[in-house]
C-alpha cells in the first residue's frame, strides 16, 4: 500500500502517528503566500540539500500571484515535494497545515522568502543524533541592507544538552533568547506529543510560540552554524505599517506569556522568565510607541521587582517616569 494512502487511513482511524513517522526524514514546512520572486531561491536551496531524506512540503495560502502554479511545477520536478493548496489563513495557518500533514521524523520551518544553506539539513540532523535533544537551535544570518547579523548564542556549546532552565537561563543571560521557529529543527513527535501549534490571527506569532516550545522541551541541544538566511524586506510582515494589529497582538502575547511564567514551580526560572517579559516588552514599546504599561498584572511595580539586571531597572523607572522621552531615544536596547 501506497505510504501516504496508509497514513491517511490511520489519521482517519484516530491512531497515534508517531510511530509511523519515516525514519530520519525531514520534513520540511514552507508557507507560500505573494512570494513569486523568491519561491524559485527558495525551493531550490531545499531540493539541493546535501541530506536527501526529504519531504518537503509547500503550503500554497490562496496566494494570489504565479506562486501556486510555481508549486505544481516544482512537485513534478522532484517527487519528495507535497504541494498543499488552502484558502488563505495566514502564516500560522499554513504552517499548522504542514505540521499536520507531515510524515518525517523531523520538522523544519522554511519561510518562502528566506533560503538555506546547502548543508544546513546535514548539520542540523547530525547534531539532533548527537544530543538526542527534543529540538536544536541554530543560528540565522539576517541580510538588512547588505549589513549582516547574526542570531546565535556566545555562551552556548555545541554538541551539549542542556535542560530547558539551563538554556533559557543562558539565553536570557546572554540577551540572546532569539524567537523564530525556523531557527531550530524539532522531533515531530516532540512538537505532536504537547500540540505545540501557532496560534492562528496573530502577528508576531514565533514571540507566542517562544516560551510554549522551550518550557515543553526536556533536552535542547544547538549547533552554531548560520544555517538559514533571513532577508529582511521593506513589504514584509515584520517592517509593514500596521501598528494597530501589531500592538493587539503583542499585548495578547505577553498577558499570554505572564499566564504561563505564573504555573512555572522553579522559582529561579520564573524569575528569570518574568525579568526577558519586562524586557521584551519595554523593547516592543519602543517599537510600537506604546507609553504606559498595558499587561494585566505587570505594572511598574512588577517590572521593578523583576527586571533582570541594573541597566533594565533604569530603563524600567525611565520608561515610568518619562515614556515620551524613552520610546523617542529608539532602539536602545
Amino acid at each position: 500500500m501506497n505510504y501516504y494512502v496508509k497514513l491517511k487511513k490511520l489519521r482517519m482511524k484516530g491512531i497515534k502517528m508517531d510511530r509511523y513517522l519515516r525514519k530520519n526524514c525531514i520534513s520540511i514546512i514552507v508557507p507560500v503566500y505573494m512570494v513569486e520572486q523568491y519561491l524559485n531561491r527558495c525551493v531550490n536551496s531545499i531540493i539541493n540539500q546535501t541530506y536527501g531524506n526529504l519531504e518537503i512540503l509547500l503550503v500554497d495560502d490562496g496566494s494570489l500571484d504565479d506562486c501556486p502554479s510555481m508549486c505544481d511545477i516544482w512537485a513534478k520536478k522532484d517527487e519528495r515535494i507535497k504541494v498543499i493548496h488552502k484558502k488563505n489563513g495566514g502564516l500560522s495557518d499554513a504552517r499548522n497545515k504542514g505540521i499536520d500533514e507531515a510524515t518525517g521524523e523531523y520538522l523544519l520551518f522554511v519561510d518562502s522568502d528566506d533560503y538555506l544553506e546547502e548543508d544546513a539539513c546535514e548539520k542540523l540532523l547530525c547534531t539532533m543524533k548527537k544530543t538526542d535533544a527534543d529540538f536544536v537551535v541554530g543560528v540565522i544570518r539576517e541580510i538588512r541592507d547588505n549589513n549582516i547579523f547574526y542570531q546565535k548564542r556566545t555562551n552556548i556549546e555545541n554538541n551539549i544538552v542542556y535542560t530547558n532552565k539551563e538554556f533559557i537561563i543562558k539565553s536570557i543571560d546572554a540577551n540572546e533568547w532569539y524567537a523564530p521557529s525556523v531557527i531550530n529543527l524539532y522531533k515531530t513527535a516532540f512538537i505532536n506529543q504537547h500540540s505545540l501549534k501557532f496560534k492562528i490571527g496573530l502577528l508576531h506569532e514565533d514571540v507566542e510560540m517562544l516560551p510554549r516550545v522551550y518550557l515543553a522541551a526536556d533536552k535542547i541541544g544547538y549547533i552554531d552554524y548560520p544555517f538559514y538566511n533571513y532577508e529582511i524586506r521593506e513589504q514584509s510582515i515584520m517592517t509593514s505599517d500596521n501598528r494597530e494589529k501589531k500592538v493587539d497582538s503583542i499585548n495578547y502575547i505577553y498577558a499570554e506569556w505572564k499566564k504561563e511564567f505564573d504555573t512555572i514551580v522553579d522559582k529561579e526560572l520564573k524569575s528569570k522568565m518574568y525579568g526577558a517579559l519586562i524586557k521584551y516588552y519595554l523593547h516592543t514599546c519602543r517599537q510600537l510607541k506604546i507609553k504606559r504599561w498595558t499587561i494585566p498584572e505587570v505594572d511598574f511595580k512588577f517590572a521593578l521587582s523583576y527586571a533582570l539586571n541594573l541597566k533594565e531597572k533604569i530603563k524600567v523607572i525611565f520608561f515610568e517616569v518619562l515614556p515620551n522621552l524613552y520610546i523617542s531615544l529608539g532602539n536602545q536596547d
